[in-house]
């Protein structure tokens, strides 16, 4: 019988009557396949849909026959000292979730799976707010027609063709958490099939078809999270602060803004302060020490717009990033959620940022205003050129973009954004790389940025053919906090991506810090 068989593994260490939610788990039925002590839960259930309301009472209807009959089954199957769960209807609501394995149905597809037969991917970005996909393709074919990108998103499952094996039928596997496969099976193979399935676990196999998995993992172990967030609380409680910061999880529209405030009462004087800052938050909203995390998901920041109205606000712990290495790892938090990075990949990303040179304009410093303000403040027309807000119209697209912020009259166009979390800074790298890629391909693009330099002393002269490049793309990023640049890891994952694009296409890419005073 050819089945779409699904399948859960227990945690390690778990037993039967731990992993199970009695109440909905009726008395067992002991069976022994093929020798191997097995468990069957089987229930029956009434159930009536919420639509047939819409009936009741008309006649000529016997709303009787809107009562449907289901029955939801678990099979519990012991092999190699794992408890793996087969499920059949519902099942799966006996289970404890909190007692699944997570990533094992990922893990057994990866291992199974031809990776050149991939019918479809979930993925998520690493941005603040995550974009989930699903890609499906009208023939199998490997990961790099899904336009994956390996260093910025996080593969959540995935659907391929297994790869041919004994069997002359075809089968297919996904997996998420839970592993779903479309198989002959019967009765007597299940065990079979568990240890199959166990041992593709366990295997290393997809290390090698898809060497970029492993980069970066969401932590859902609990016992983890709570020792990454118990080094991040002895960070904030001894004061180190340099890997440990609080910044908006989400975009702030400043032209709407007058400040966060860090401890709210009604009827007193409010404090109102133009950025977030860790260590004058914990003084002023009195947090006391140690500090714990229930304290930060409980207390909040509020954000009052240009009237000094309150329009809402965060809980700390969503506020909270930090970079915390437990057993040789690094792990990052941000926006609420810890991640774990691959020491080589990790290494990697640091070194394509410590590798890209400084740039020698001395920029003033920005002491305390707001982006707009600041680039209007030392816009000349002579030294810099402002083009901040300044719309240009790629032909064919319908969308504008901002060109840069600033053209410097050595041949640099800059692009500046105050310092705040990982999704506002990558808004900066995608708009140097997205504008630049524009100006390689649309002769407009150069024409309309030149409209807006009528009034000044200068001018963009690029000529696509050129090599090398006479104009650089300067990323200057307005930062508080003294010594160099500073940048979370999400931010400088994001910036090599962006930054090898704008390589490829021969320009030198810079990095400046814009100092508070």
């Amino acid at each position: 019988m050819k089945l779409n068989v699904i399948s859960y593994l227990i945690k390690d260490g778990v037993t039967e009557s731990e992993a199970l939610d009695f109440d909905k788990a009726p008395q067992k039925i002991s069976l022994n396949i093929n020798d191997v002590q097995c468990s069957l839960y089987l229930k029956k259930s009434h159930s009536k849909p919420k639509w047939s309301d819409i009936f009741s009472g008309v006649n000529g209807v016997n709303e009787s026959i809107f009562y449907t009959e289901s029955v939801k089954g678990l099979l519990i199957v012991k092999v190699y000292g794992r408890l793996l769960a087969f499920t059949f209807g519902h099942g799966r609501s006996m289970i404890k979730s909190y007692m699944v394995e997570r990533g094992f149905g990922l893990r057994v597809a990866l291992n199974l799976g031809d990776s050149e037969r991939i019918k479809s991917i979930d993925k998520s970005t690493l941005e603040k707010v995550s974009l989930n996909t699903r890609s499906q393709t009208s023939k199998n074919t490997n990961v790099n027609d899904f336009d994956f990108e390996f260093d910025q998103e996080i593969l959540k499952s995935i659907s391929a063709i297994v790869e041919d094996g004994e069997s002359d039928e075809f089968e297919i596997i996904s997996g998420c958490d839970s592993v779903s496969i479309y198989t002959n099976i019967e009765l007597d193979q299940f065990p079979d099939l568990a240890k199959r399935l166990l041992t593709s676990y366990n295997d290393k196999k997809y290390q090698e078809k898809y060497p970029w998995v492993d980069f970066i993992q969401a932590i859902t172990d609990q016992t983890v999270q709570s020792i990454l967030n118990e080094k991040m609380l002895e960070k904030i409680n001894s004061e180190q602060f340099d890997d440990v910061w609080i910044s908006p999880p989400e975009i702030i529209n400043y032209d709407d803004f007058s400040g966060f405030i860090y401890k709210f009462k009604k009827g007193c004087c409010q404090c109102f302060h133009s950025e977030l800052d860790l260590e004058v938050y914990i003084a002023e909203a009195k947090i006391k020490k140690p500090v714990n995390v229930e304290s930060l998901k409980r207390k909040e920041i509020r954000i009052f717009n240009s009237n000094e109205q309150d329009i809402g606000g965060w809980p700390i712990y969503q506020c909270m990033n930090s970079e915390v290495v437990y057993e040789n790892e690094t792990y990052i938090l941000n926006d609420g959620r810890w991640y774990r990075v691959d020491s080589e990949f990790s290494n990697a990303v640091n070194s394509f940022f410590n590798s890209l040179n400084n740039c020698n304009i001395k920029f003033p410093p920005y002491k305390g205003m707001h982006e707009g303000s600041y680039l209007r403040a030392i816009a000349d027309g002579e030294n810099f050129a402002l083009l901040d807000q300044q719309w240009i119209y790629p032909k064919g697209t319908g969308n504008k973009i901002e060109f840069c912020d600033l053209l410097s009259q050595c041949n640099a166009f800059i692009h500046v954004k105050k310092y705040g979390s990982s999704s506002v800074l990558s808004h900066l790298f995608s708009q140097a790389s997205v504008a630049t890629d524009f100006l390689m391909n649309d002769p407009s693009v150069q024409e309309q940025v030149n409209n807006y330099l009528d009034e000044t002393y200068l001018s963009v002269n690029f000529n696509s053919d050129e090599s090398p490049r006479k104009y650089r793309i300067v990323l200057a990023i307005m930062q508080k906090s003294p010594g160099d640049l500073h940048l979370p890891f999400f931010s400088k994952v994001n910036l090599r991506h962006h930054g090898r694009r704008l390589i490829n296409m021969g320009f030198k890419v810079e990095l400046a810090k814009i100092y508070l005073n």
